[in-house]
């Protein structure tokens, strides 16, 4: 009798069962993870309508009426190195009720460190806000009005009695001497403005070896403001051709921009930024003070 020849099966035919079960396995954990997305951006209330004017105007991309008196409004701003966006719920009359971050790619022993409920829990109670200690003005983003803390100006020193080298005492980089050196020459907005050294200098030149070696420093990353994630301000160079204008203009008293006139005084709630991390902060600040405008400016005016 003829025996049966069993040749052996091809590698690729005898793990195929298993390479079916791998991609079954993959298919359910894609699907896992895309219900698990839409859950976390899937809001119990009804989406209201949002203009492109608004939604460019505002920072925001979606809107929504939990009930009656309640909103949530999710925007984004620009980070140190992401962007993060930021779901606010608020009433009405703007009291925010919540902070969340939805969504952000920061630095993680910094930035990063956004999300947790000690920094988030802060914003609650009476909007708009404003970072404590630090240089930072609210602006609506719709009129373009600029709102200062109550009783800011008389705290800070007046110029004339400033001393450059008190500021940032504890840094000895070169580029704090620099900063310091190119205040005392008048070569720093501050300056020109009679006003104390601020934490983000502008200065209206760099053609001088100061600001040269400024840049590069926080291009490698060796100055204090680059190793502790801040961004570095702009030489006037560096502007755009219509941002050198304006400030030419400004300088010249041609325009009623930057003027007192446009500042008013206001119990603004203070907030602690994150250390280290006073763009992260000011982007989280930014979004939750724009959904209080957009929510007292135009859903409470419909």
């Amino acid at each position: 009798m003829k025996q049966t020849n069993h040749a052996p099966q091809p590698l690729w035919r005898r793990r195929l069962p298993g390479y079916a079960a791998m991609g079954a396995a993959s298919l359910v954990l894609a699907l896992g993870l895309h219900g698990l997305m839409n859950a976390r951006t899937t809001v119990a209330g009804t989406a209201l309508a949002l203009t492109d004017a608004d939604a460019a105007t505002y920072g925001i991309s979606a809107v929504y009426r939990l009930d009656e008196n309640t909103y949530y409004v999710v925007g984004s701003q620009k980070g140190f190195q992401s962007d993060v966006e930021v779901g606010v719920t608020l009433g009405k009359d703007g009291t925010v009720q919540s902070v969340a971050i939805l969504a952000q790619g920061e630095t993680d022993n910094l930035g990063g460190q956004c999300v947790n409920p000690e920094f988030t829990a802060q914003y609650q109670g009476t909007a708009p806000f404003t970072l404590a200690g630090k240089s930072y003005t609210v602006t609506d983003p719709a009129t373009g009005a600029v709102y200062a803390a109550a009783g800011s100006a008389e705290t800070e020193a007046p110029a004339e009695d400033f001393d450059p080298s008190a500021w940032r005492a504890g840094d000895t980089s070169p580029e704090a001497e620099a900063t310091r050196k190119m205040y005392e020459a008048g070569l720093t907005l501050s300056a020109l403005h009679g006003e104390p050294m601020d934490n983000e200098l502008i200065p209206p030149m760099d053609s001088s070896a100061e600001a040269v070696a400024s840049r590069k420093l926080y291009q490698a990353s060796l100055s204090k403001s680059a190793q502790d994630g801040e961004e570095q301000a702009k030489p006037f160079a560096d502007w755009s051709a219509e941002k050198q204008a304006a400030y030419r203009l400004e300088q010249a008293e041609l325009t009623t921009s930057g003027t007192g006139a446009e500042t008013s005084s206001a119990d603004l709630t203070e907030v602690d930024a994150l250390t280290g991390a006073t763009i992260t902060s000011t982007a989280v600040t930014n979004v939750v003070n724009n959904s209080y405008f957009y929510v007292t400016e135009v859903l409470s005016a419909e």
